[in-house]
Parts: C-alpha cells; structure tokens; sequence
C-alpha cells in the first residue's frame, strides 16, 4: 500500500511534527552558539528519532547528543553518531555492561554522583582494556542526582581522576526545577546563580591541577541565560525542536511548536464532539492537550485511553473531520508513537520511525 502524501490520508492517531517550524528551532538554537565558545548537545529524549537527531547536528553548533538511558545511546551509536552523553546514572551490572560495549564503539560518556557507581564502571570498564569518560554530577536545586558544589564535588572528581579505568571528563548540573518556571528575569536570575557554583567548582579543580573539560548542563528555557556565562561548555536544551503548549508558555517566542497529534472526529453533538485519540497517544502530565486554532474549545477531563470528548458550543465539526491536538508534554507524547510523521502544511514529507520507545531487557 503506498504511503499517504497529505496528512488528511494518515490513519488516526498519529504524530506530527512540522517541518518547516522544527527547522526553523532547530537553527535558532545553532545560530545562538555561533560565534560562542559554548556549544549544544541537544537531548534525544524529547524525540528519540534519529532522523531528527541528525538534523540536528547538521544545522552546526552540536558537540554531540545527549540521551537519558543507555537504549536511546545504543540506537544513536547503531546510526553513527560518535559523541554521547547519557546523562544519568547507570547502576546495576546490565546497565553498566551496556554502558562499556558502546563505550569501546564511540565516545559515550555517562555521569556518576558517588564513588560505589563510578567503582563498579571503572572494574567493568578495565576488564574489557578501556576507559569510560564520567560527568560528576552536581546538585543544583532539583535534589534529585548530584553532590554538592565546591569540596564534595572536587572530592569525588579527585577519587575519579586516581580511579583506573574512568576519565574525569568534567561536571554535569542540571536545575529542572527552574525550566518549569514561567519566563521571568527571576528564572533567568536563579539560573545564573544556580550555575555560578558549579563554574566555581571547575575553576577550583583547574587551580589545583585537575583538568576539568566539560561543563554540561541547562534546559530550553534556560539556555540562552546560562550560554552567556563563561566557564559553560554544553547546553543540553531538548524540547525546543518540537515543542507543547506548557513549555510555548515558559519560552515565548523564542521558539515555536511543531509538534501535534492528528485525531479523527468519530462523533458530533451540538455543544461537543468527540476525538479517536486518548491518553495512549497524548502525554498529559502538565494538563490535557489543547487543540489547535480551536481557543474556546475545551478539553475538562482526560483519561479515556482512545478517545476525547471536546466541549465546542456551536462548533462546525462533522463526523469524519480532522483535528490536531497540541500536547502539554512532547517528550512523553513522542514516547507513545512508532514514527512521526514530518509534513510541511497538508503534505507528508517523510515517515520517521521512533527508537528506543519503552525499556527492553
């Protein structure tokens, strides 16, 4: 059967992203980094699609990838990609094997927060005759991996650089309690303050001999603020390629949202309509989708798994008509498809497929 060339043809539902609005993300990241020492490491979380990965590298400013788990690095090494980050602990002998077998393939690097981790790949990592490259992670606010600035981190990263088989290959933090702040001069400001100890840490490891290469760290909305700073390596900003409502609403305009999941309308009454897609297809952990170029429609309940009931007065749909919903979390929603389907306007580009969904053993 061939493949559909309008998006009215696509069976429903399905994911969306729109090209010509991804690109344009895309290289208003690039262009912010160029010309500045700072570099993006843009995070395969948000699509887990390689296509999309690769494009973003070829628009320029990348140093590599960041992904969240050893799965989502193995299907970017699979492809060709040679310089990941994983950025989170990877604890247990599977994961860690995981973590040396791609380690001897690319440039993979992962982050650690204590010396009984760090140990564990270090004896794995000698075992097969290489070095892993670690992050030490530093606590920023968000209390969820990390030590804290100044002596426990230089502590850890000393008994990381006298550890056989790890490379001290600098810090990583990440504050994701302040991406989910709305845009304000606060958030820009707890940014800034919120990394300053973390530049500390490096400039105090640098002055005592250890080398330091690597800064990592930020979000989407809070990469322009901390790329100013000196002594910031890596911006690991993930959600501005696609985009949701929620995060539209802490970023403004400085990027724009290409991502949608197309419905069907199965069903019309006059002060509603229902959708065939539910919470299988839509991620919903900021409130429910939104749907697009319909402001008054509203959406008061969310939890059917293959259908939404619309509260529309007076709206013109019919049985049979298509509608696109706009999530509030595009990193999940993506995580919920086999493929996304690029298009530009009604037109079906290209079908990408999705990697690494779900967790396998």
């Amino acid at each position: 059967m061939p493949s559909p060339t309008h998006i009215n043809d696509l069976p429903t539902p399905c994911l969306l992203v729109e090209w010509p609005v991804a690109q344009r993300n895309i290289d208003r990241a690039a262009s912010f980094v160029e010309g500045r020492p700072v570099r993006l490491r843009p995070h395969f979380k948000n699509h887990k699609c390689v296509p999309l990965a690769k494009a973003q590298l070829a628009a320029g400013g990348c140093c590599g990838i960041t992904t969240a788990t050893a799965d989502e690095a193995a299907g970017l090494v699979d492809a060709g990609v040679d310089d990941i980050l994983i950025a989170n602990q990877l604890v247990g002998p599977r994961r860690i094997e995981d973590l040396i077998d791609l380690a001897a393939r690319a440039t993979v690097r992962t982050t650690v927060d204590s010396m009984d981790n760090a140990r564990r790949i270090a004896e794995a990592a000698s075992a097969k005759g290489i070095e892993v490259g670690v992050l030490a992670e530093i606590d920023v606010g968000s209390h969820r991996f990390g030590v804290q600035a100044g002596e426990p981190a230089i502590t850890l990263a000393r008994q990381l650089v006298d550890t056989p088989g790890i490379r001290f290959d600098g810090l990583q933090a990440y504050h994701g309690h302040l991406v989910n702040m709305p845009q304000c001069a606060e958030r820009n400001e707890q940014a800034r303050d919120s990394m300053l100890p973390v530049v500390e840490t490096r400039q105090a490891l640098e002055a005592g001999g250890v080398p330091c290469p690597i800064v990592s760290g930020a979000g989407t909305a809070t990469y322009r603020t901390v790329g100013e700073m000196q002594g910031i390596d890596e911006l690991q900003i993930g959600s501005y390629v696609t985009l949701d409502w929620s995060y539209k609403e802490r970023v403004g305009d400085e990027f724009d949202i290409a991502m949608s999941v197309l419905a069907t309308v199965v069903s019309v009454h006059r002060d509603r309509y229902v959708l065939d897609a539910g919470v299988k297809a839509i991620a919903h952990e900021y409130g429910p989708p939104c749907i697009r170029d319909e402001p008054e429609a509203q959406i008061p309940v969310f939890r059917a798994e293959e259908h939404t009931i619309v509260r529309a007065p007076d709206h013109p749909h019919r049985v049979g008509d298509r509608v696109r919903m706009i999530p509030s979390h595009c990193c999940a929603t993506s995580n919920l498809h086999a493929q996304m389907i690029v298009h530009d306007g009604e037109q079906v580009i290209d079908i990408w497929p999705i990697s690494t969904r779900g967790y396998a053993i």
